[in-house]
């Protein structure tokens, strides 16, 4: 049973680097703009943390099942 916990918590923690590597790089681009309101609004839709995202996926899953 062991075995199957350690490749399980790599598993999760190596999606929550490639999203956060994403993120950094999302931030870049948004940093990268020169409109005001664009750079804001990019950095407010970049904002989302990885346990936020697996939660807000996970309640529309189940509303998803639910109907």
């Amino acid at each position: 049973m062991k075995y199957l916990i350690v490749p399980f918590l790599l598993a999760i923690t190596g999606c929550e680097v490639l999203y956060d590597a994403n993120r950094d790089k999302i931030g870049e681009y948004c940093n990268s703009l020169n409109n005001f309101d664009d750079r804001n609004a990019c950095r407010k839709r970049n904002q989302t943390s990885y346990q936020e995202y697996v939660q807000q996926r996970d309640q529309l899953k189940k509303s998803k099942s639910d109907k």
